[in-house]
């Protein structure tokens, strides 16, 4: 009887801590200079998101490898169910409300990494990073 019930502690403390070994989501807002620095050293790994309507990309550029799912179109949630859960994603809007919303969205979800540019495409500009011509 003894033994089984040390079996069963010590099944309960590896599952506990392989449990605790797993890495919870992240959701962070980040700053222009992080989201200029998670972009100058991507290596394909970061899903770039671009939530701005086609109109507004077409007037300031986007960043890039940026991917577009206008969050204001009516197949923008099916758009999202495509991000690799698995993979880190940096999300934008113009002003960063939408990016906001979506990251939540995606947090709650089970994305693993989630970084919202809480300053938008208004603050990139602002601080005079450069973006990429879309045609």
């Amino acid at each position: 009887m003894m033994q089984k019930t040390r079996l069963i502690l010590l099944t309960i403390a590896v599952v506990t801590g392989l449990a605790a070994c797993q890495e919870a989501p992240v959701l962070k807002k980040v700053t222009i200079p992080e989201a200029a620095s998670l972009v100058a050293s991507n290596t394909g790994n970061l899903q770039i998101v671009d939530l701005r309507t086609p109109g507004e990309i077409a007037a300031t550029g986007a960043l890039p490898a940026a991917a577009f799912m206008d969050y204001m179109a009516p197949g923008f949630p099916a758009k999202m169910e495509q991000l690799d859960k698995k993979r880190p994603v940096l999300l934008y809007c113009a002003s960063g409300a939408r990016s906001a919303a979506a990251a939540a969205v995606l947090h709650q979800q089970g994305f693993q990494t989630v970084y919202d540019m809480s300053e938008g495409m208004n603050g990139w500009l602002g601080r005079g990073n450069k973006t990429e011509l879309v045609r």
